[in-house]
């Protein structure tokens, strides 16, 4: 049986909106409020699941919380669209090393912000 997204187990997403593609690597639930709504979705998939998502710009913050910077980096969005549509493949799932848990506490509290008045919890909003 495949291993499924969980708390704390490393995740590896291929994410496309429109003609941009990339990858995304994180450790799922690892913010101090735990899984953002993002993740919530990504629950015991499996790699190959696919979903595909439509979110209002103004709603990307509160679904994305700590992984919207990184989900911007991924797809190189400087100016988001009005809707962020999105396909989301799960590529690969595993259980992180400890290092790449302590190393994603530590990411997910010093962001410089998530870019907007959020409450996500990233200190920099």
């Amino acid at each position: 049986m495949p291993i499924a997204v969980d708390h704390l187990k490393k995740v590896a997403l291929e994410i496309q909106a429109d003609t941009r593609k990339g990858e995304l690597v994180f450790i799922c639930g690892a913010a101090s409020e735990g899984f953002c709504p993002f993740e919530y979705e990504l629950l015991h998939k499996t790699p190959g699941d696919q979903l595909h998502l439509s979110v209002p710009r103004d709603k990307a913050v509160r679904t994305f919380a700590h992984l919207y910077t990184p989900l911007q980096k991924a797809l190189g969005i400087t100016k988001p669209a009005e809707t962020f549509d999105l396909t989301v493949s799960v590529i690969a799932i595993s259980d992180p090393e400890p290092r790449e848990i302590i190393q994603a506490l530590a990411q997910v509290t010093d962001q410089n912000g998530c870019g907007g008045d959020c409450g996500c919890g990233c200190g920099g909003c």
